[in-house]
């Protein structure tokens, strides 16, 4: 008769290789929740600094920025209508990745949908969209 202790070395083999893929999955899941929280500071900071009085006292003298705002009755309408594009990037990048679930995306894609519907959205949109990454673009473009 075969004793226990002999398959005791493939048990905790087994189980040990269970820890290691346990682990190494759960330590890609903590670096993608890093990543996304870092970004979305990045983004809040961003738009807090560009909706600053000073900075847009100075963006008005670029001929960039002039190009950018004459689409727009403000730079406050400018940097909302360009968070709310970085916010649905972002989202995007969370349903790509299987982070959201397809329920909550449903919201997300008819939000973006009805804010095509915006003239400024689409100025702002078609002027800034170079800058989104490909996929992202095709997708609104195709809202």
């Amino acid at each position: 008769m075969i004793s226990l202790l002999e398959y005791l070395p493939i048990i905790t083999s087994g189980l040990l290789f269970l820890s290691i893929l346990t682990l190494v999955a759960n330590r890609k899941n903590l670096r993608l929740q890093s990543e996304y929280q870092i970004y979305a500071r990045m983004i809040e900071a961003r738009l807090k600094l560009e909706t600053s009085e000073p900075f847009i006292k100075m963006a008005r003298e670029s001929p960039f920025y002039a190009d950018r705002f004459a689409l727009v009755d403000s730079p406050d309408q400018f940097y909302m209508l360009r968070a709310f594009i970085d916010l649905y990037e972002f989202i995007y990048r969370l349903h790509k990745t299987h982070v959201i679930d397809d329920q909550l995306w449903l919201r997300w894609m008819s939000s973006a949908k009805a804010m095509k519907s915006i003239p400024k959205f689409l100025s702002v949109w078609e002027k800034t969209k170079s800058v989104h990454s490909p996929d992202f673009v095709k997708f609104i473009d195709s809202l």
